[in-house]
Formats: structure tokens, sequence, C-alpha cells
């Protein structure tokens, strides 16, 4: 029944998950010939494109029968887990799935797809308000991909990942870093639109700084992005061009207002992560 099953994984993978899944319910198999079938039926689900929580399912089982067989194959089954549970929005189960292979030494995973790990599993982290935890991952995630030609966007996406989330836990004066770096990296890559929101996130931090001081000369950060905007629009106008250069000045005049009135932390508006209304031009 097991190679019966096998032998379906390419050509009917939904009947395969039926076969292999009996084979494995006889009880009589070895523990490894358990395990390397508990594999094969998450390769056979994965194949059907059945939803994200049965390969869930699928991957966590396979990767309690590697448990005491293989670390390595243990690992991977957990990341497959998690990042499902991750795209069926289960983010709990996410975090909880991907916190064991990514504290361990046993992945053995290319930088640039180990980033993309970190990355999800960050961004359950950030919905469970683990913002810390997040920023963390995120920094690690965009690290790995440094110099990475093929990972620009994603490296630049996910300093300003790290950013957001280390102002959601109070990490204000690393955040202004944050946003700054991420600003030049979008700049390099000719993405005025990010550029611009990672601009004024940056400016608002200046502008509120401890104790009501100005943390920095966000009027500076201001007064380029609008030069920027300007330059662009005059190139090659756009309506979300125009938008951005619009949502600039409203914010620039807010600005201003709280720097001279004594309530300014008070209005200061949300800051909109990356992937709030995307990352194009």
């Amino acid at each position: 029944m097991a190679e019966a099953g096998s032998a379906l994984l390419i050509s009917e993978p939904a009947r395969a998950v039926d076969v292999l899944t009996e084979a494995i319910g006889l009880g009589v198999l070895e523990l490894r010939e358990t395990a390397l079938l508990r594999s094969q039926v998450v390769g056979a689900v994965a194949a059907s494109g059945g939803p994200p929580t049965e390969l869930a399912q699928a991957a966590t089982a396979a990767a309690l029968a590697w448990h005491d067989l293989s670390a390595a194959d243990c690992a991977h089954q957990w990341v497959v887990a998690g990042r499902a549970w991750h795209r069926a929005g289960a983010h709990a189960d996410a975090v909880a799935a991907l916190e064991r292979p990514l504290s361990g030494p046993d992945l053995a995973y290319p930088d640039s797809e180990l980033a993309r790990v970190r990355a999800e599993f960050a961004e359950s982290l950030n919905q469970l308000g683990r913002y810390r935890q997040a920023a963390w991952q995120f920094t690690e995630a965009a690290r790995l991909v440094v110099g990475s030609g093929a990972d620009r966007r994603r490296h630049a996406d996910w300093v300003w990942s790290a950013a957001v989330a280390r102002e959601c836990c109070g990490q204000e004066t690393a955040a202004l870093g944050g946003y700054l770096r991420a600003a030049g990296l979008w700049g390099e890559l000719g993405k005025i639109v990010p550029r611009a929101r990672c601009l004024r996130a940056a400016a608002w931090l200046q502008l509120r700084g401890p104790n009501g001081r100005i943390r920095g000369p966000w009027w500076l950060t201001i007064d380029v992005l609008l030069v920027e905007l300007n330059e662009h629009i005059a190139r090659v106008p756009g309506p979300h061009l125009a938008e951005e250069l619009k949502r600039t000045r409203n914010q620039f005049a807010q600005m201003c207002s709280q720097a001279s009135g004594p309530s300014w932390a008070s209005a200061a508006p949300p800051i909109l992560g990356p992937r709030i209304g995307g990352a194009s031009d």
C-alpha cells in the first residue's frame, strides 16, 4: 500500500494522500518508514493544492515523526507547518511551529530562503503584538540578504518592517535610524513611494522626541522629500505621486502646527508600514 501511494504522488497527489495515510494507519511500519511516508504525505498535500491548514497539519505530523530520527528533517517539517499556518492566518500556530527550528542549529537553508522564513515569522509575531521579537527577526532577515542583488527590494522592505516594529515597541531612536536607512535603500532602487513613507515616518520621530524635545531636523527631512516628489512628478506625472505629494504637504502642515503648539504629541498620525498600501513607485 505504501508503494502504491508513492507511485501516485505525481499523477494523483490527492489520492496519494489517502493511500499513504491509510498505510500509516495500519501501524505495521517501522519508525523511519513511517516518518518517510509522513513526509510524502506533506509533498502530496502540497501538490494537490489543498488548504494551507491541511498542509500545516500534515507537516506537524511529519515533524513529530522525525523528532527522534533526524533533527534536520524535523526542523524542515516544522518550517513547512509554520509557513502554512502563516498563510492560513493562524499566527499563534505559525509562531509556535517556527519558534522550534529557528531557535536551533538544524536548518540547512540558503540565506535567501532562511531570510524569507524569518520574515514570515516576524509578520506572525507582529500579528500577536510581539513587536520586539518581530523587529529582531526582520533585522536578521535583512542581514541575511545584504549584498544579494536578487533580494534588494526584500532587503529594503525588511529594514522598513523592522523600523515599524521597533516604533511599535517604543524603541523610537532605533526606529528612526531604521526608517532613514530604509529610505536610503528605497532611493537606491528608485522607489519614491516607499521612500516617501519612510521619510515621513522618520520626520515624525524627529519631531516628537523624548520629553517633548525635537530629536532631529524634521523640517529638512520633509523639505528633501517635497523636492524629490516635485521632481518625480515633473518627469513622470501620475496620480499615485500626486497623492504622496498631497499627503506629505498635509503632514508637513501638521508638523509645523504641532511644533509651535503645546500638545503636538497627541496628534501625530499613525505610521504607514511597508505592507499598508504597498511599496510601488
